[in-house]
């Protein structure tokens, strides 16, 4: 790859690093010789996963709708890239904090609640934003200035992070089938993750809470080599008390600070990045949240709502397919209780899950035993004896498809927005349109119920 192009503009001078989902390249813009970017390329087998665009479309919309003095700032992407699919990113030179941790081993209390104010500025920053992490570690925090008065923290890798306000019911969930996947770094993963129960902002905060023990105290809370068994500390052991393990240098304010991040369950910790860095600055007598705060930054306004964009379409779609019916509602619910309301109503109208993706669940209702759905293309002839062979319906009751778009305006409450969509299948359009809104009508009230709407 050195010495090719990325974008076509972005010469690669040399390799960074390599992790599970991409490789990074220090790079130069050809029109600006000795200005520097980094690139990340994402590998051909993540390239490969049927979920890939929804994914790097994600990355670029988290990264592209987020920006802080204390996070790295994204530039510019390409999806089909000759190179490949790859992100261009500022350049920040320093060192990581795992490589840092690996030089020092353990840092200075005052020095790491430092550090704490700059990484809690970015975190309440995204967070605020309705985005979440999911994977913090030394690995992804740089340290500029590393051992100067002007030492400071940048966060790297805001994308595959995820929006809080996407909820994600995974089909699993719906169906009862499968796994249910966690992301995260095993060592610093939060039990929630490893539970497959919901997961919030409170979820970086334990995060956190494992690189606060680990700055201090030079180690993991959890050694364990064997996967699960690291699994299970996480989700069933208490982290050992500082004074066991040769850190009783560390006052006792700031070890309940650390001890309370690393709880089992997010009501239980620090409930903002903002409380827990003052918090911690309170064992201290400090305040390094006044001391760290970025100067002359306000937040970029958030977009319009998903919900608003959603409707808008939706009206413009209503008058030209009158059989396209959408209705909007909202719920105090927490997304695990709605999932399990969900799989209830599927099961209960005998529907079947096809998808269930960030912020959208689709389902059908009444498809009859046997029916395959239409591939695109194909020729003429096959397509019309497949017409004969597919299963018939009664008059009055066509198959009905149901999309949930499902979005979440404060990520620190439970209040979900819904809107239901419902549409024919292309083979087996209504002939009595009435009849067919009455039906919708009825399926959405029924979910509404379900959902305590």
């Amino acid at each position: 790859m050195i010495g090719q192009l990325a974008l076509g503009k972005y010469q690669l001078l040399s390799l960074l690093g390599s992790g599970s989902n991409a490789e990074v390249f220090l790079a130069e813009p050809v029109r600006y010789p000795g200005f520097r970017v980094v690139v990340k390329r994402i590998h051909d087998h993540v390239v490969a996963h049927p979920k890939f665009r929804q994914l790097f479309e994600a990355e670029v919309t988290s990264m592209a709708n987020f920006a802080h003095p204390y996070a790295v700032r994204f530039l510019e992407a390409s999806l089909d890239d000759p190179i490949g699919p790859c992100l261009v990113m500022e350049y920040v030179p320093g060192i990581t904090l795992e490589e840092y941790l690996q030089e020092l081993r353990v840092l200075e209390v005052e020095q790491v609640g430092r550090l704490l104010g700059y990484l809690c500025h970015a975190l309440q920053a995204a967070h605020d934003a309705g985005i979440i992490h999911r994977d913090l570690k030394p690995a992804n925090l740089m340290v500029v200035n590393a051992g100067t008065p002007e030492e400071s923290i940048k966060v790297m890798d805001f994308g595959f992070a995820g929006f809080a306000d996407k909820p994600h019911i995974q089909l699993a969930e719906l169906t009862g089938h499968g796994p249910v996947h966690a992301m995260g770094t095993p060592g610093y993963v939060s039990p929630e993750m490893i539970r497959g129960d919901r997961v919030d902002t409170r979820s970086d905060l334990y995060a956190v809470g494992v690189i606060l023990f680990e700055m201090l105290c030079g180690r993991l809370p959890f050694e364990q080599q064997d996967l699960n068994k690291l699994l299970g500390a996480h989700v069933n052991e208490a982290p050992p008390r500082f004074h066991k393990i040769g850190c009783g240098h560390v006052p006792p304010g700031v070890e309940a600070a650390v001890q309370l991040a690393l709880s089992k369950y997010p009501n239980e910790r620090q409930q903002s990045a903002r409380e827990l860095a003052e918090m911690f600055g309170h064992g201290l007598a400090e305040n390094f949240w006044e001391q760290t705060a970025p100067h002359d930054w306000s937040p970029i306004p958030k977009p319009p709502s998903d919900v608003v964009k959603m409707l808008d379409g939706q009206r413009k779609r209503a008058v030209a397919d009158p059989y396209r019916l959408s209705h909007q509602f909202e719920v105090m619910i927490p997304e695990r209780l709605a999932a399990a309301k969900i799989r209830g109503f599927v099961e209960d109208v005998a529907g079947q899950v096809m998808t269930s993706e960030p912020g959208v669940i689709r389902m059908r209702v009444g498809v009859p035993r046997g029916f395959k759905a239409s591939s695109a293309g194909g020729s003429a002839i096959l397509g019309w004896i497949a017409t004969l062979r597919r299963p018939t319906v009664s008059r009055g009751q066509e198959p009905i498809e149901v999309t949930l778009h499902l979005d979440k305006p404060d990520p620190n409450q439970a209040l979900l927005c819904v809107i239901a969509e419902f549409a024919p299948l292309k083979e087996y359009l209504p002939r009595e349109a009435e009849v067919w809104r009455t039906r919708c009508d009825k399926l959405h009230i029924m979910l509404r119920q379900y959902l305590g709407a």
